[in-house]
């Protein structure tokens, strides 16, 4: 995998002899396509780190000697690993050194330890795979970057629809977006998972821009072909989504939100686990604040009387455990339903 100019590799010794071996050793690995720093101090080190960061050079691997006076290889990695987690550290160590390799591994997640005096090919086989451990690990956040940004735009298109189209519908999946994300919070989801249920919670039903509104606001009941009409929203939404490079996350959202506990849900009678989480949590949200709504077929019904809705489904239309996970936020629940919001929004929106 090719590098950049600015992808850097640092090796730390009190002997200068050292550091001309190293340097030799991977230049003939690397050529150009590394830039090989050198520093004779555990400080030096610390403060060229600091300075590559500044410059905009990604410090890949640092490869350090543990005997240094002032600040060993063991302190050294530890400080540069509270400073910059994501380097990777290699240790040149002898075998009487066992302790501070074990603290080197245990404090500073230590790549690798070689032993001296090294073999040549031992250490740029262990310098190559740190190398492109890192690199990997670049390009696949620069691609979650670009991804995310991608899906950012794309929602913004489709929510932009739902709202031209029915601003009352925007507002229920505004509402599902922030009680799914309080409930998840309180099943305990960490909050990346808990920023991704509530950036795609609201596109649940984005299908149902494919319905026609005079069988979507129909005020009485629908008939069996009707309801097979509305019922297909999730098969619309589904290709809306098909052809894009969309987070698995919002998929499944978007196919599985009506699939019930009990497997007698829609469109594929999915059951239990077999429905993936973020499913099952929006469907909790989505119909706790559809009761709680005013629709032309009907009338709003209280805050006490919803909860007790999702209370009685519980192993039936919902997981039993999201149903407590909900019944635990209760008061947080109470609190978004009468417009109180940012707090929720800003705990797992960076952009709120």
């Amino acid at each position: 995998m090719a590098g950049t100019p600015t992808d850097c590799v640092l090796c730390v010794d009190d002997e200068a002899i050292i550091l001309a071996s190293l340097k030799v050793e991977l230049r003939n690995e690397f050529g150009k396509d590394l830039d090989i720093e050198i520093a004779m101090s555990g400080e030096e080190g610390l403060a060229i780190a600091e300075a590559l960061e500044a410059e905009g050079r990604n410090l890949l691997v640092v490869i350090t000697d543990q005997r240094m006076p002032h600040l060993d290889g063991s302190e050294f990695l530890i400080r540069l690993k509270a400073r910059f987690p994501e380097v990777l550290g290699i240790m040149l160590t002898g075998f009487s050194e066992i302790e501070a390799i074990k603290r080197a591994i245990n404090e500073a997640s230590l790549f690798r330890f070689i032993s001296k005096p090294w073999s040549s090919l031992e250490l740029r086989m262990a310098v190559r795979q740190a190398v492109e451990h890192r690199r990997l690990e670049i390009l696949n956040r620069r691609l979650h970057r670009q991804v995310e940004a991608m899906n950012r735009t794309i929602l913004a298109t489709l929510e932009s629809v739902v709202d031209i189209d029915d601003p009352e519908t925007y507002d229920h999946v505004r509402r599902v977006s922030i009680y799914a994300a309080a409930i998840a919070k309180a099943a305990g989801l960490d909050r990346a998972a808990r920023k991704r249920i509530f950036v795609f919670a609201g596109l649940h039903d984005i299908g149902k821009v494919g319905i026609s509104r005079d069988i979507l606001g129909k005020p009485g009941p629908l008939s069996d072909e009707e309801r097979a009409t509305v019922k297909s929203h999730v098969d619309i939404g589904g290709r809306l989504v098909r052809n894009i490079d969309a987070d698995p996350v919002l998929r499944e959202i978007i196919r599985s939100h009506h699939e019930r506990w009990d497997g007698k849900g829609y469109p594929e009678g999915l059951a239990g686990e077999a429905i993936p989480l973020a499913a099952r949590i929006v469907s909790i949200a989505d119909v706790f604040d559809a009761v709680l709504s005013n629709r032309p077929y009907k009338k709003a019904i209280d805050f006490a009387s919803a909860v007790e809705i999702i209370r009685a489904g519980s192993g039936s239309h919902f997981d039993p455990i999201l149903v407590k996970a909900f019944l635990s936020c209760e008061d947080c629940l109470r609190s978004i339903s009468a417009g109180d919001e940012e707090e929720v929004i800003g705990e797992v929106d960076d952009e709120a």
